[in-house]
């Protein structure tokens, strides 16, 4: 239930490119105050690491990953620091590279080159562990990749931030691999993954190794389509079967899962959020400027929150037991195999309704392609029968024709929620507005079932 992200500004970046061997940072030319480092602009949205990994290769033909993120201060923009992990051959004529005492304090200030200075030397710094030269070949030689082999490995960075790391790492024995490694505040998704690996090593990619010290592991990369790009309701239905199946195994003990990290999304939770929420959401109607659709008046939210309250109950009330949720079970995180769905991505982990994870599969498929769209009635039901053992057939029908109502509203209220803890707690409000909208709609479409 993903929303359109708005057009993202440009910001601008300097690029600390370090020669690893040399000890030297990449120049691009002087000026009569010295020479300048290079820089590039990008969207602000965006994953930082891969877009300046890829424009680095494209303008430089070197393979770099990203080490750190200088923060940026009043009078200098962000700074970003990575390292040289191969050089291709351009047939143009390499840029010159400097050291650092050559670049004078307007280009990099007294604090910047202090913290760049740390990074060469592999000193600790405040900047995480991986900001630090080297790392990347202590990664390679624990999962047995020789850098010195050719063709060396080809290395793809997607993201970085402090003691984060996303990368994919191809050798020349033809591995395809991945490696995730994570800090605060999703330290949880290292035990959370480890632990559903082991229970279910069929419907997640197959460890290589983990690194117990950086909350890190590496994992087979998976041949398949994501689901969100196929058309097969095998495919789909598929993935159901996989759900239901892990999720009725960890009714035995979610609580286990709890301990672990997973978030708890029960009833007892949303029933305890659902008075702030909807005390935030008036200030959020009425902060609307879009025409597009009609903000919901306070009457309107003051309806809803009772509609809300009693959906809440008659879903919940059924003998159905909270289990695993995963909690971004949409966006391409479902590959479709040979041997069946295999799940990535469990940094949403949650404990709840089993029908919420189920329903927000079925909404995000129904925007990626026509024929899940048409056939959600079935595909609900499909997965609907494979809970049958455990409530009343009537029970079951209530919840499948309610799931879609509590699915929007929790989608909404879990956004709310994580934006409570951030900078600007504001910025879910227009999140906020289109799922409760949206919750009306799915109960307009459901009065029949409600009493």
């Amino acid at each position: 239930m993903t929303q359109q992200p708005e057009e993202s500004q440009q910001i601008e970046l300097r690029l600390v490119v370090i020669d690893p061997t040399s000890m030297r940072i990449l120049t691009t030319s002087a000026t009569a105050g010295g020479p300048l480092l290079p820089r590039i602009s990008i969207p602000a949205a965006t994953r930082l690491a891969a877009v300046l990994v890829k424009a680095i290769e494209e303008r430089y033909g070197l393979q770099t990953i990203q080490l750190a993120l200088l923060p940026e201060t009043k009078e200098k923009s962000h700074c970003a620091v990575h390292e040289i992990t191969r050089q291709f051959e351009t047939g143009s004529t390499p840029s010159p590279f400097l050291t650092i005492g050559e670049f004078n304090d307007v280009e990099l200030s007294e604090a910047e080159r202090a913290v760049v200075l740390q990074i060469m030397s592999g000193q600790p710094n405040e900047l995480g562990r991986f900001a630090r030269l080297g790392w990347i070949d202590e990664l390679l030689s624990r999962i047995g990749i020789d850098r010195s082999q050719n063709p060396e490995p080809v290395i793809h960075q997607l993201n970085q931030g402090l003691d984060f790391c996303l990368l994919n790492l191809k050798d020349a024995g033809g591995r395809n691999l991945w490696f995730k490694a994570v800090g605060e505040p999703n330290t949880r998704e290292y035990q959370l993954t480890l632990e559903l690996t082991r229970r279910f090593p069929q419907y997640l990619p197959r460890l290589v190794a983990t690194i117990s010290e950086w909350n890190g592991w590496v994992a087979e990369s998976v041949e398949g389509v994501p689901l969100n790009e196929s058309a097969s309701l095998g495919d789909c239905k598929q993935a159901l079967t996989a759900l239901a199946t892990m999720q009725q195994a960890t009714t035995r003990d979610a609580d286990s899962l709890l301990a672990l990290g997973a978030k708890d999304w029960t009833y007892a939770r949303i029933a305890s959020l659902s008075e702030p929420f909807f005390e935030d959401a008036r200030p959020a109607m009425k902060a609307q400027t879009s025409t597009r659709s009609k903000p919901l008046t306070d009457i309107e939210l003051d309806e809803l929150q009772s509609d809300v309250g009693t959906t809440l109950r008659e879903f919940m009330e059924p003998d159905i037991p909270d289990t695993l949720v995963h909690g971004d079970i949409g966006h391409g995180n479902i590959i479709a195999t040979a041997d069946g769905p295999v799940f990535l991505d469990w940094a949403e982990t949650y404990i709840g309704h089993p029908f919420l994870c189920a329903e927000h599969l079925l909404a995000d498929l129904a925007r990626s392609h026509p024929t899940f769209a048409k056939e959600q009635a079935h595909l609900r039901s499909f997965y609907v029968d494979h809970w049958r053992t455990c409530a009343r057939a009537k029970d079951l029908e209530t919840i499948a024709a309610l799931a879609p109502v509590v699915a929007a509203f929790v989608y909404a209220l879990v956004a709310w929620e994580a934006n409570q803890h951030r900078t600007n707690p504001n910025a879910a409000w227009p999140l906020v507005r289109s799922m409760l909208r949206r919750t009306k709609r799915e109960l307009d479409n459901a009065s029949e079932v409600i009493r």
